[in-house]
């Protein structure tokens, strides 16, 4: 309710000051010239602060994207150091595995020597028609496998 008073109280002085004929200026050459002088600082301070709001505003920009991107870089960086890490975990873990192989390569070679040299096989069932045997080169079994690794090499 107030506040509607207020606001017609406000229209109806402007209502008021429009009603009311306005006097003529008289302005002499010196005033007119300080006025447009005025004006044109005025308007040249405007100016040079916007430039230099856009020139700071370019500025923090190009410094946030800089920042951005060495932020993006050092997760770069720690991204290939833990690769790196699990990379030699799995060659770590890929040698301990060829290793088991070979070892129970050389068991299965020594309980088939063992099983030759007590003339094993008689107490296993043949089968009802044998089977053509065929002739394998044996080479002499390695303890070391060779390990190919296509992974990052060296940096």
């Amino acid at each position: 309710m107030i506040i509607r008073k207020l606001i017609a109280g406000i229209t109806l002085a402007a209502v008021a000051v429009m009603i009311v004929p306005a006097a003529p200026v008289r302005a002499n050459g010196a005033a007119s010239t300080r006025n447009i002088l005025l004006l044109g600082a005025a308007a040249a301070t405007y100016l040079i602060i916007q430039h230099n709001r856009q020139v700071h505003a370019r500025e923090a920009a190009a410094s946030q994207q800089q920042a951005a991107t060495a932020a993006q870089a050092q997760d770069a960086w720690a991204a290939l150091a833990a690769e790196k890490r699990a990379y030699n975990a799995q060659v770590a873990e890929n040698q301990d595995l060829q290793r088991e192989v070979a070892y129970q390569h050389s068991v299965v070679l020594q309980q088939q020597r063992q099983l030759a040299s007590t003339g094993g096989g008689s107490n296993f069932v043949q089968s009802a028609a044998p089977q053509p045997q065929r002739v394998v080169a044996r080479t002499a079994p390695k303890q070391q496998l060779a390990m190919v690794s296509y992974g990052w090499g060296t940096l």
